[in-house]
């Protein structure tokens, strides 16, 4: 017997509704059906609301949210993805099919490039209930932390990505711009590397957050509406960071990056910026031997 569940889906132009009129589904061939614990909600969210599409293949109307956290409900029975059912778990949002238009990888992403045209429709967090393909990576995850804080995961494994790919290593300086998720996850993941200085960087609306990361490993903070942010960064570094990132949301922030690190610094850029045009001096990438990362999914 079918059962009725609820999702929200995004339209593609600004506009959103709660359904209750989808249907648990079947697993995919190879795949699971996931009931849904608890979703985060991302920045990238408000733009796929605005019916931006900035992701591989995204499509409208969408059942959104990819910092997804569930438990197995069903599997295929030709289902091989390591998990049982009951099972909670992490769910990777890309994953890899077929080659199409201008993407030979065949990227996918959940919560984006699953329209409610395919299958059930319910490919996304934002959903009761939702289908994984198979081949999908489900990660497993403890009980004994709640699936609200468990949404994390996701954030987390970007900045663990994004510091070992750069090298990141004990010793060295970074300074965070914007203390959401994102920047709280940076700032924990760089003390536990062994990082000297921890500074995160916000506004006088960011206060809590600001206390926040002082608890979470920030050494530092800084209001850049009380002080200037480049004179504070290198006071309490001798001169600049080993690493700026900017996970901020105003468009000022990635070059600032630039003046923030010291001769041959590195920096990574992260933080969306609502489609806004960015103001960047290239030449001093060049005259100050600066690295640049790919905030690379």
């Amino acid at each position: 017997m079918s059962i009725d569940c609820r999702a929200v889906v995004f339209a593609g132009d600004g506009t959103w509704e709660m359904r209750d009129d989808f249907l648990i589904p079947e697993p995919p061939q190879g795949g699971a059906v996931l009931a849904v614990e608890a979703v985060g909600l991302c920045h990238s969210d408000v733009a796929q609301l605005a019916g931006h599409h900035h992701v591989p293949g995204e499509v409208s109307p969408v059942v959104p949210g990819h910092e997804i956290v569930g438990r197995v409900h069903a599997l295929a029975d030709d289902a091989d993805l390591g998990v049982d059912v009951g099972d909670r778990v992490a769910v990777d949002i890309v994953w890899f099919g077929p080659p199409y238009e201008d993407n030979p990888l065949g990227v996918r992403c959940y919560g984006y490039s699953f329209g409610l045209d395919e299958g059930s429709g319910l490919w996304g967090g934002y959903g009761e209930y939702m289908a994984v393909m198979a081949g999908t990576h489900l990660a497993p995850l403890t009980e004994e932390v709640s699936a609200e804080e468990l949404t994390l995961f996701e954030p987390l494994s970007n900045m663990v990505a994004w510091l070992n790919r750069m090298g990141f290593r004990e010793g060295q300086s970074i300074v965070i711009q914007g203390p959401g998720h994102m920047g709280l996850t940076c700032a924990a993941y760089a003390k536990s590397l062994g990082a000297a200085t921890v500074i995160v960087t916000g506004t006088s609306d960011d206060a809590m957050r600001l206390e926040v990361a002082l608890e979470v490993g920030a050494d530092h903070v800084v209001d850049v509406t009380a002080v200037d942010p480049i004179e504070a960064v290198r006071d309490l570094t001798t001169g600049g960071a080993n690493v700026a990132v900017d996970l901020a949301s105003a468009p000022s922030t990635p070059s600032l990056c630039f003046d923030l690190v010291h001769h041959g610094g590195q920096v990574i850029w992260a933080g969306l910026k609502d489609r806004q045009a960015v103001p960047v001096v290239t030449d001093k990438v060049v005259m100050r031997s600066l690295y640049i990362y790919q905030a690379k999914k």
